[in-house]
């Protein structure tokens, strides 16, 4: 743990710093990534496309309102793949700014942190693109009446599908983070279990917030993920705090801390007889 006392103008200073070396790394990844935009526009179209196609046929297709709608979609796509890339170096920057307020014990669990929440942050996006869009857009084209056809605007589904990829890769960060703060001694995974009727309502209220579609196999789709992952996140810190031991609490290394700067007291002198 660092000793030295940061002043909030030095936080602030120091946030600033770390955002913008995040950013400059997701802009680096952007760019080399607006290469191959229309190619990944094509994969976010293809879940939308194919309903559309089955729904209303051949001729369904998507629309533009303005002559720069689709060369904004081409931008936000390629940002949206240089956050998912650069995902490693993004949590690698978080660490940064955190590790100076952790103790040594603590601090060793960077590495689990970076790759881990990079691999789940991805993970969670392609969750949702495999198994999220599909059942959303089928839902979506299908229950429009038979007289009306749908013609979605380009930048107005590609913002929203965006949003839904983040928002899963967010979500599936949750097993990271419990595991992460359980070997910090953070958090107890044992005690964890008595909130698990709290994180099924919040999941549900989760899902019906980001899903724009009012079924509950859609909602279900999110919070069931997000309930899971929980349960794995608990199970695998309660097996990995059995194999490497209870590290100490913030309480306990306070403590210990404490002890080990405190001087040692004198001797008591002795009394010499006459």
């Amino acid at each position: 743990m660092d000793e030295k006392e940061y002043t909030l103008v030095e936080h602030l200073g120091e946030l600033r710093t770390r955002i913008s070396r995040a950013l400059i790394g997701i802009v680096i990844v952007a760019v080399a990534a607006f290469a191959v935009s229309e190619d990944l526009l094509e994969l976010l179209r293809a879940p939308m496309q194919e309903m559309l196609i089955k729904v209303h046929g051949p001729t369904a297709k998507f629309m533009v309102t303005g002559a720069a709608e689709y060369i904004i979609c081409q931008m936000k796509v390629a940002l949206v793949a240089g956050l998912f890339i650069a995902s490693p170096w993004v949590l690698h920057q978080v660490w940064l700014f955190v590790a100076p307020g952790l103790y040594d014990h603590e601090q060793r669990y960077a590495l689990i942190f970076i790759w881990a929440g990079a691999f789940f942050f991805v993970g969670g996006a392609a969750f949702c693109y495999v198994a999220v869009f599909p059942t959303m857009f089928e839902f979506l084209v299908s229950s429009l009446p038979a007289d009306i056809a749908m013609m979605p605007k380009l930048e107005e589904h590609f913002s929203f599908t965006l949003k839904m990829l983040i928002a899963f890769g967010v979500v599936f960060e949750t097993p990271v983070v419990i595991f992460v703060l359980s070997l910090a001694g953070i958090i107890d995974p044992t005690k964890l279990g008595a909130y698990r009727k709290y994180v099924i309502v919040v999941a549900f209220i989760i899902g019906a917030i980001l899903t724009p579609t009012p079924d509950f196999m859609t909602q279900f789709m999110l919070a069931g993920p997000l309930i899971f992952l929980y349960e794995v996140g608990v199970g695998v810190s309660r097996l990995a705090l059995k194999i490497v031991g209870k590290p100490m609490s913030r309480a306990e290394a306070d403590a210990a801390k404490n002890a080990e700067a405190k001087p040692p007291a004198d001797p008591p002198k002795s009394s010499s007889s006459v």
